[in-house]
């Protein structure tokens, strides 16, 4: 675990500029899960603590002329070359993404005896963030973040004195964890369900989308639809004429020889 660990830190460090936050937050993931199915303490919060001290978060951002396709920093390594963190998009998707893995961070490690002292330098630079912000769906969600700092650290600290030995020299990572609780395995895989119902949930349904484009497209060949022309038909015969008798009389010759006699 420790040299894999490395390298993923080693990748973090090796381009720390802002147009590859898409990569380190790809490593923080690697790091939690790896932390997750090994029980191991591997702590990634100061890395997602680094991208609120970048200038472009407390720039106004840029408006771009057009239509922006939405950032999917699951599927991206980079950020464009041109304006990188300075669309609305590409913030709302960073800032979002550094309070999802923050609350990731805590989920995991709630039930470790060092947690409150874990939590300290969390809740000190939320706060401080949370008041130079501007934003307030950000300052939300540091709050929501300190807020449940607070929360589990509390429960730790009435779990610790229930132990015998300090928390320094307990070895065990998930010291404090209920027998009926889900392990940080399970926890993180519950973590994730519940991320992705919730993106589910936000975003338009696609057959709902396509039976819209359809219908509208019926309308518009309906609307577009010529009547058909009604054609006269030429040299018609009118009704009755072919049961009409003929009036001319019997016995008269009508030969060329009898017209030329006259003449």
């Amino acid at each position: 675990i420790y040299p894999l660990t490395q390298i993923i830190l080693g990748v973090i460090k090796l381009i720390p500029t802002t147009r590859h936050l898409p990569l380190r937050f790809q490593c923080v993931r690697f790091l939690q899960k790896l932390a997750a199915a090994s029980d191991t303490f591997i702590p990634t919060t100061s890395i997602l603590l680094e991208v609120l001290d970048l200038k472009e978060v407390g720039l106004k951002p840029k408006k771009v002329k057009g239509k922006t396709k939405t950032l999917q920093l699951s599927l991206t390594l980079k950020l464009p070359k041109d304006a990188a963190l300075r669309t609305p998009e590409q913030l709302e998707a960073c800032m979002s993404e550094v309070f999802t893995l923050i609350n990731r961070e805590l989920e995991l490690y709630r039930y470790s005896p060092g947690f409150p002292e874990f939590t300290i330098l969390i809740c000190q630079r939320l706060r401080k963030f949370c008041k130079e912000c501007k934003n307030g769906r950000w300052r939300a969600y540091a709050k929501g973040c300190i807020d449940m700092c607070e929360r589990y650290a509390e429960t730790a600290v009435t779990g610790r004195i229930a132990l015998r030995e300090a928390p320094r020299d307990i070895k065990k990572l998930e010291a404090l964890k209920p027998p009926d609780a889900p392990n940080m395995h399970k926890r993180h895989e519950n973590i994730l369900a519940k991320e992705q119902r919730l993106e589910e949930a936000s975003r338009p349904s696609t057959k709902k989308t396509a039976d819209e484009k359809s219908r509208k497209a019926d309308n518009k060949m309906a609307k577009k639809k010529p009547e058909p022309k009604k054609v006269p038909k030429k040299d018609a015969v009118p009704e009755g004429a072919i049961d009409e008798e003929d009036e001319v009389k019997e016995g008269i010759n009508w030969s060329d020889d009898e017209v030329k006699e006259g003449i």
